[in-house]
C-alpha cells in the first residue's frame, strides 16, 4: 500500500518537472527552419526596396513624361499664337497728304452791256491764288484723290472763294515722284467790285476742271483748266499754275 503512493508520487513529481522541458521544447524551433524564415524575411524585404526603388524610378519618368508633353504643348500653342495677324489688304487704303500752294492765274471773260448783251469782246487779266491741298492716294491703285480750297484774285477786280475736287490718274515716275492727270469740278463764290465798265455784284459760278501736275515729294505742282461756260461771246474759262509743298 505504501509502495503504491509512492510511485504515484514519484510518477507526479516526474511529470511536473518534465512538462517545463516539453512546453520548451515544443517552442523551441529548430535552427534551419529559423535561418530559413530570416532569409525568407530579408529577400522580401529586399524585393520590396528594389520594388519601391523602380516605383520610384517609374513615377520619375513619368513626370518627366509629363513634363515633356506639357512643354511641347505649351511650344506648340507659342507656335500657334500670333500677336498679330495680317488681314487682306483694304481697297480703300492709302496715304492722305495736305499741302499749301500759291501761284497765278489767267482769266478770260466777255464783255456785256450794261442791259446785258455780249459786245463780242473779253476781259483778259492776270492773277494769283493761294489755298490748301488735300491728297489722298491709294496704295493698291493708281487712283487718287485731290481738293483744294482756296482764295483767288482774278480779272483786276474780282475777288473769289472756291473749292476744287479732282479725280487722278498716277503715273509713277519715280521713287519720288508722281505724274497725275486729273478730272473734277470746282465751285465758288465771286464778288465783283464796281468798275467803270462792270457792275458790284455776287456770282456763284460752278466750273468743269481738267488738271495735270507733278508731285515731287514733298513738293508739288499743279495745273488746271476751269471752265465756267462756252458760248459764242459768252466764254468764261481759267487757266491756273500753283506750286507748293505736301506734309
Amino acid at each position: 500500500m505504501i509502495a503504491s503512493k509512492t510511485r504515484r508520487i514519484a510518477l507526479l513529481t516526474l511529470l511536473i518537472f518534465s512538462l517545463p522541458l516539453a512546453l520548451r521544447a515544443e517552442f523551441e524551433e529548430d535552427p534551419n527552419i529559423v535561418e530559413e524564415r530570416q532569409e525568407n524575411s530579408s529577400l522580401r524585404n529586399s524585393q520590396n526596396t528594389q520594388s519601391s526603388s523602380e516605383n520610384g524610378k517609374n513615377t520619375k519618368s513619368q513626370q518627366w513624361e509629363s513634363s515633356q508633353s506639357s512643354s511641347w504643348q505649351k511650344s506648340n500653342k507659342n507656335e500657334k499664337r500670333k500677336y498679330f495677324v495680317e488681314g487682306e489688304k483694304r481697297v480703300d487704303a492709302g496715304v492722305f497728304h495736305v499741302g499749301f500752294a500759291a501761284g497765278g492765274n489767267f482769266y478770260t471773260e466777255p464783255k456785256f452791256t450794261l442791259a446785258g448783251a455780249p459786245l463780242g469782246e473779253y476781259f483778259k487779266d492776270f492773277g494769283f491764288q493761294a489755298g490748301v491741298y488735300f491728297d489722298f492716294d491709294y496704295e493698291d491703285t493708281r487712283l487718287g484723290l485731290r481738293g483744294w480750297v482756296g482764295y483767288k484774285y482774278l480779272l483786276n477786280s474780282v475777288h473769289a472763294f472756291a473749292f476744287d475736287g479732282m479725280v487722278r490718274y498716277l503715273f509713277r515716275v519715280s521713287d519720288n515722284a508722281k505724274f497725275g492727270l486729273g478730272i473734277g469740278a470746282s465751285a465758288g463764290l465771286w464778288f465783283r467790285s464796281q468798275t467803270v465798265d462792270t457792275n458790284e455784284e455776287v456770282l456763284f459760278l460752278p466750273a468743269f476742271v481738267l488738271g495735270a501736275g507733278f508731285d515731287f515729294n514733298p513738293f508739288l505742282t499743279d495745273l488746271k483748266l476751269l471752265i465756267n461756260r462756252i458760248g459764242a461771246d459768252a466764254t468764261l474759262l481759267g487757266v491756273e499754275l500753283s506750286f507748293g509743298v505736301r506734309l
